[in-house]
């Protein structure tokens, strides 16, 4: 099972944890048993256990052998010593002479006790001694009266053997109270000992799995979340971001949460059930069919449960993906929600998703409630049988109510732990076998960007030339491509800019040069080695990319400035902010640098987020930097002051522009034309002007022809 593969690397607290399973179920095991002992020793038999005496008189010694055979005096002569009239129990003896013993003495307690109660009965001892009553002559009249031959005779031979032992002591002189007395507090403390080690042992389990499982969970978490960080945006988009959180969260609790009751139950539970069986066939009742029938029944209903509920839950995380990617569509997108009214249309949408949810929800939780009482139906019978067939038993010497209280113990706990394997098989499960398949799932796949064998080294001293040799490209499963056949070169240190109409694939030009998607055709030199040939790490760390949406992380303005190294000087930073026209409204602020930025900057205006964006990427000392329409949110004159710090502060640094606006593109070394993903033009503003509709077109659109001629002269 998958979910399995995960406990791998915790053997070690496995191992540990089944052997105090072992000790705990071993301890409750011995806990019905014992309170048999109680109940047919303790109270029934006034703790006298039975044959095996620790003390007889001498008399009462040559009257026993008077029914025994050679081989029963022998053993009994091994087993005690006269001393002062009275036969003690030697000590030392190995558990082969105690049971010989304790089968010679059996037979002829039971005979004389037995024969105690019937008509005659004190004719018995000289009968024996003249020879007129034998041993054979008794076990026949016996038997007349009770079997003492197989379960229900060896039964008898106990009781009797009990009661005869009874009147010995009191012939001794022992106070058959403080006899009880003492064999109650004994098995007593033994039962208290049993239930302090139990439960000792299942607080050692529960601290143990739970310390497990956490560590699965927390390795599972650092896995995905790693995995998910190397994933290029086609797997990304593959899952879909929302499935990918819930992945992330939803399943690995599930996952980890089951580990814990795997630990602590699915190893308990059948322990317990088979220890449960072997400890019942022990007890010799006659009532085993019981316990098949409690086995068969409780098997059945798991396997049914298993079949009816086990397909719901693939369906239920898929409707949990589902409610996820609409409640994160509408989070993120509130305020356009809000500007088209669209509030109870979303209402609805999110109702449909939350509604599929909750019917999936509902079929499971409806076959579940019928579990519990299914099973305690089962339970409830099976303890009517019990006490219906084990009342007879016991009518007819077959059994003894001890036996009777301990066979019911067991069966119960046989039952109780098919229960636990049912809603572990039929409820845990099968939801962290779904939730361990999309986690596998995810960390099976394998990124379509990735890095070389043997990837190849940059210059020391990159300088951030880009070459594009016949460039095309196309988004996966997608038949037609973005960007076609396209062929320039952007000298080290120039400025290049890169305009077209929307959807003309300047932003997917961009995506190209760090690997973020590989290109389908052709190939992309960074000072003259194949982007494809160089490690992701060396690639971007040569790259300072501004995305076309500004993106904050939740600290503050200089942790996110400093986000490539935090260990940068503070010189460093504050002169990228200089350059990017942020320095100014950071000073303002209460704390300065260390202001604290919401998450997704949402405390911060668009301009504000977008000059803090530049900041960081400028912070990285990039040979390469890449703007995607980073200048769109900034006043005409905080773009013209950043653009002329970048040439003025970072002429050795290549810059690439994509932007909308002609005023940001004009005093560019060279300006790449885009018209439906391909290259229609290259030059600078004013060769543009003169060689390229598609670029006078656009320029036209947004500048007059003075604005324009200024540019041409700039």
């Amino acid at each position: 099972m998958k979910t399995f593969k995960f406990l791998k690397p915790e053997w070690k607290a496995l191992l540990l944890v089944f052997v105090l399973l072992m000790v705990q179920v071993t301890a409750e095991l011995a806990l019905p048993a014992t309170t048999s002992d109680l109940v047919n020793i303790g109270v029934q038999q006034n703790g006298v256990p039975g044959a095996l005496a620790n003390k007889l008189s001498a008399k009462g010694m040559d009257d026993l052998r008077l029914l025994m055979d050679g081989d029963e005096r022998q053993a009994v002569d091994t087993a005690y010593e006269l001393a002062d009239g009275v036969y003690r129990l030697k000590d030392g003896l190995t558990q082969e002479q105690q049971d010989k013993a304790e089968s010679a003495l059996g037979l002829p307690m039971a005979l004389f006790f037995g024969a105690s109660t019937l008509p005659g009965g004190e004719m018995l001892l000289p009968g024996l001694q003249s020879g007129q009553v034998t041993r054979e002559m008794l076990v026949e009249q016996m038997n007349q009266q009770a079997p003492l031959a197989g379960e229900t005779g060896e039964q008898f031979i106990r009781q009797a053997a009990a009661q005869y032992m009874q009147a010995e002591y009191k012939l001794l002189g022992e106070d058959l109270n403080q006899v009880r007395n003492a064999y109650l507090w004994n098995r007593g403390l033994f039962m208290l000992g049993l239930t302090v080690l139990a439960g000792l042992a299942a607080v050692a389990v529960g601290f143990l799995s739970s310390r497990a499982s956490a560590r699965v969970g927390k390795s599972l978490r650092s896995r995905v979340y790693a995995k998910v960080l190397s994933f290029s945006k086609a797997e990304v988009d593959t899952f879909s971001a929302a499935s990918l959180i819930t992945r992330s969260t939803n399943d690995i609790n599930q996952i980890q949460q089951t580990s814990v009751m795997m630990m602590r139950m699915m190893m308990y539970a059948p322990v317990m059930a088979l220890g449960g069986i072997w400890r019942v066939s022990q007890v010799k009742t006659g009532l085993g069919w019981i316990v098949a029938v409690t086995v068969a029944a409780m098997v059945l209903l798991v396997t049914l449960i298993a079949l009816v509920v086990t397909p719901k839950f693939k369906t239920l995380q898929k409707l949990v993906d589902r409610m996820n990617l609409v409640a994160r569509e509408n989070l993120t997108g509130v305020q356009v929600v809000r500007a088209f009214s669209r509030q109870e249309e979303e209402l609805s949408r999110y109702g449909k998703a939350n509604e599929d949810l909750t019917r999936v929800n509902r079929f499971i939780g409806y076959s579940f409630s019928y579990v519990m009482p299914l099973m305690m139906l089962v339970i409830n019978g099976v303890t009517l049988l019990i006490l219906w067939f084990g009342a007879i038993r016991i009518d007819s010497l077959q059994m003894q109510v001890g036996d009777m209280m301990a066979f019911i113990s067991y069966t119960m706990q046989i039952a109780f732990s098919f229960m636990m394997m049912a809603m572990m098989g039929a409820v845990m499960l099968p939801r962290a076998e779904v939730a361990s398949q999309r986690v596998l799932e995810v960390l099976g796949t394998t990124s379509s960007i990735h890095d070389p064998q043997s990837p190849r080294a940059l210059p020391q001293n990159a300088k951030g030339g880009l070459v594009f040799d016949g460039v095309s490209f196309r988004y996966p499963d997608s038949r037609e491509n973005v960007l076609t056949d396209l062929s320039f070169t952007i000298q080290p240190g120039q400025t290049a800019a890169v305009i077209g109409a929307t959807g003309s694939g300047k932003s997917s030009l961009l995506q190209l040069i760090p690997r973020f998607f590989n290109v389908t055709e052709g190939r992309i030199l960074l000072d003259g080695q194949d982007v494809r040939d160089l490690s992701l790490h060396d690639l971007r760390g040569q790259i300072g990319f501004v995305p076309q949406q500004s993106l904050l992380f939740s600290g503050s303005i200089e942790s996110n400035i400093k986000f490539s190294d935090d260990s940068m000087d503070d010189s460093r930073m504050e002169q990228a902010a200089r350059i990017a026209q942020a320095e100014r409204f950071i000073l303002e602020k209460e704390n300065t640098w260390q202001d604290e930025v919401a998450q997704g900057g949402s405390n911060l205006s668009g301009g504000q987020k977008q000059r803090l964006s530049i900041a960081r990427a400028i912070a990285a000392k990039p040979a390469l930097l890449m703007f995607d329409d980073s200048f769109s949110a900034l006043d005409y004159r905080t773009d013209l002051l950043v653009r002329q710090a970048l040439k003025e502060k970072l002429d050795q640094t290549t810059v690439l522009i994509v932007a909308q606006r002609i005023a940001t593109v004009m005093q560019a070394d060279t300006i790449l034309v885009l018209e439906d993903g391909r290259l229609v033009g290259q030059g600078s503003h004013s060769e543009l002007m003169a060689s390229s509709p598609v670029y006078q077109q656009i320029a036209r659109s947004q500048l007059s022809e003075e604005e324009l001629s200024q540019g041409k002269e700039a």
